[in-house]
């Protein structure tokens, strides 16, 4: 086998061409990132959050009235600013309500909502929809903004798409068993701008068999944050559920109790406790498959 001797000049050469790119590199990382592309969530209490990302910004079950004595109220001030539509709540783009339990929406707040926030859409399933029409003060203004999610249990993923949104819903059962299948409960999972992706859960149910047979569609997109509600910390299943099989690269837990229960503490895990928490997200926005 013959040895090919590269000439000294010409290796120092490829160096010396090669030099400029590896300091932009080295440069490049000491570059903070800028303020529009951070994305940061805000606790606002229960499983209430505000998923902000420069100018687009969005509201997972932030209006409600029932903590049930057990989970955190949104702080009556917090309230008023996001009813008013007042700094850091204004403009945003949607709110996405998971299901229609009082602890996580009321649709009388729905109504005043949008009485000083027009423009906001309002995402949800039927059944939030058929309680908000209920009220009896639904203006045609109000009702062009519902983006209804009708999705039974087991079928396909439901997207909509609008400036700057991309948001895809699973219909995944309510906690507690079997019984509770009748409650549409939809799992989020919503890119801002195409360069973040976050998930909601909101009470859905920790038993691997409701995840299986969407593996597609969580590994189309590998979420950069992911929302479950506590009790998925809590099992082998729920850990399993989060930390393999949505492609998920971060966990935030919400919906825990006042009472923060021991083995969540001894868990480890990352979780939103008292109202008021902001935290900077990790962001993932390709598509894996």
């Amino acid at each position: 086998m013959r040895n090919t001797l590269i000439p000294l000049a010409l290796l120092t050469a490829v160096v010396a061409c090669n030099a400029p790119e590896r300091r932009a590199a080295a440069e490049a990382k000491d570059v903070p990132p800028s303020p529009e592309s951070i994305v940061t969530a805000h606790h606002i209490g229960n499983a209430g959050v505000m998923i902000k990302r420069g100018d687009t910004k969005i509201l997972f079950d932030p209006l409600y009235r029932n903590g049930y004595n057990n989970y955190h109220l949104v702080p009556e001030a917090v309230k008023a600013d996001v009813m008013a539509g007042h700094a850091p709540y204004d403009n945003i783009n949607a709110i996405l309500i998971s299901h229609a339990h009082a602890d996580h929406f009321d649709a009388e707040d729905i109504v005043l909502y949008h009485q000083s926030n027009p423009e906001t859409l309002i995402i949800a399933p039927p059944q939030a929809f058929e309680a908000i029409e209920k009220t009896g003060k639904v203006t045609e203004a109000l009702r062009s903004r519902f983006v209804p999610m009708g999705l039974d249990y087991g079928a396909d993923p439901l997207t909509v798409q609008f400036e700057g949104l991309n948001v895809e819903a699973v219909r995944i059962p309510h906690a507690g068993g079997p019984g509770r299948r009748e409650i549409e409960n939809l799992v989020y999972r919503v890119t801002l701008e195409s360069a973040a992706t976050v998930m909601h859960m909101g009470d859905a149910d920790p038993a691997l068999t409701h995840y299986s047979p969407y593996e597609a569609h969580w590994q189309a997109q590998t979420t950069g944050t992911a929302f479950p509600p506590y009790w998925f910390f809590l099992s082998a299943e729920g850990t399993q559920i989060v930390d393999q099989v949505l492609n998920v690269q971060e966990t935030i837990g919400v919906h825990v109790p006042v009472r923060i229960p021991d083995d969540l503490v001894a868990s480890g895990r990352n979780f939103f406790a008292d109202p008021g928490g902001v935290r900077t997200l990790r962001t993932q926005p390709s598509r894996t498959q």
